[in-house]
């Protein structure tokens, strides 16, 4: 009864609809179950089901019967915040056409009650139009009526896809994650692309990917898809395969003027402004980190935020970086912005290393422990402590002083003077 008073909650209270659906019940003679009684209720207010081609019409909430066609796996993701979720996708029919369900959490851990064939009953909010709409459960019910449905081979949806050429753009490290048996098991993510775009990689059999590395060319046989919000994603079991290939791959990529809220980008810029990363704890109480850098293209600039891991990337201004399937949406305070989270790549574009032999202070700055030499500033990649002076050689790559030797000096109070004087008359 629950299920279908959320159809009507917004014309009247708990107790009528429930007190409605008794008096159905009682001049049915009890013909009529709790279930039954509640369908037509709703029906009398005006709130009775449609069918699958009327969904992209339907107001925000909708309720309709549909036969199974296809039920993927659960998988898991990190949420933008870094807080673990679950979701599942599957796909349904009647006479009139298909669509595909989205179920998170909770409802989508439940995904291993439902198999094809089975005819549901779907409370659900409809995300928009197009052949196949996509639908949000709110509930969802097993149903005893018969939908008709062609289940034509040719129908959208998942399953497997023949050979996909496609260029290894970043590969995670391997993470573990429980079945819904329980038992422990292990997944690596990759993204990919090609001249078709950029997707999101899921080998559920770490192996299938070693030896891979990020750059390559590849061709991947036993690939499966599936659409989600970012676009196709594509799964790997112990049925795919991969080998190299020898084609150079171009991956389409986007500029900041293309960038429109609600849409994935790749895009090639230049950091501009860069924060130090930030931490916080999950919900789910684990440890993760956020930044906010802002790039630059010929066409304009855009901010960046960085979920997880890849906000731990060391980052200076001048860098020339690559994002891939960056989501653009609204910030805090209505500007828009690219987000990378799961499903996305940063590529930071190597540039020349340099000797340098140089004489400076180790000063603490917001990105660490530097090497101020009143010219320049270089971070360490090894800490030392702050105050000290020395000379040293070594390598610079993008602000990082690697260093092959050091030894401590004596500071010249005057030069230390005049650096001092200098820094003072700096407007």
């Amino acid at each position: 009864m629950k299920f279908h008073y959320l159809l009507v909650d917004d014309l009247l209270k708990k107790e009528e609809f429930e007190r409605r659906v008794e008096e159905k019940v009682a001049e049915s003679g009890d013909l009529l179950d709790d279930r039954t009684a509640a369908m037509l209720v709703v029906k009398d207010l005006g709130r009775s089901h449609i069918r699958i081609a009327d969904l992209p019409a339907a107001p925000s909430l909708a309720c309709f019967f549909a036969k199974v066609l296809a039920v993927e796996e659960p998988r898991e993701f990190e949420r933008p915040d870094g807080a673990p979720g679950i979701v599942a996708n599957v796909m349904v029919g009647d006479e009139t056409g298909r669509a595909r369900l989205t179920l998170w959490d909770e409802k989508a851990a439940g995904v291993a009650e439902i198999e094809a064939g089975d005819v549901l009953e779907i409370l659900g909010r409809p995300k928009g139009g197009g052949r196949v709409p996509d639908v949000t459960a709110v509930a969802v019910q097993q149903a005893a009526c018969e939908i008709a449905c062609e289940e034509d081979a040719d129908a959208p949806g998942p399953g497997p896809v023949g050979d996909l050429e496609v260029r290894v753009i970043s590969i995670e490290n391997p993470r573990t994650f429980k079945r819904r048996d329980g038992t422990p098991g292990e997944m690596v993510e990759a993204v990919v692309g090609n001249e078709d775009g950029v997707f999101r990689l899921v080998a559920w059999v770490p192996a299938v990917l070693l030896g891979v590395e990020p750059g390559e060319s590849i061709v991947i046989r036993g690939a499966v898809a599936r659409d989600s919000d970012r676009g196709i994603e594509y799964s790997l079991g112990e049925a795919a395969s991969i080998s190299p290939s020898d084609q150079e791959i171009a991956v389409q990529m986007n500029t900041v003027a293309d960038v429109e809220e609600g849409g994935s980008y790749s895009l090639t810029g230049t950091v501009v402004r860069v924060q130090p990363p930030h931490s916080f704890v999950t919900r789910s109480g684990r440890q993760s980190s956020v930044r906010n850098i802002v790039i630059a293209d010929p066409t304009g600039e855009v901010p960046v935020v960085i979920w997880g891991e890849k906000a731990d990337e060391h980052l200076v201004p001048g860098d020339r970086i690559e994002v891939y399937n960056a989501a653009a949406r609204r910030g805090r305070y209505g500007d828009l912005e690219v987000h990378l989270s799961w499903g996305s790549a940063l590529v930071v574009l190597t540039g020349e290393e340099k000797e340098v032999e140089v004489e400076g202070t180790v000063v603490a700055t917001r990105q660490g422990a530097a090497l101020d030499t009143g010219d320049a500033c270089y971070l360490l990649r090894e800490p030392l402590p702050i105050g000290d002076h020395l000379r040293a050689r070594g390598t610079v790559h993008r602000g990082v002083i690697s260093l092959s030797h050091l030894e401590a000096i004596i500071p010249d109070s005057e030069a230390l003077q005049r650096r001092l004087d200098r820094i003072l008359r700096q407007p």
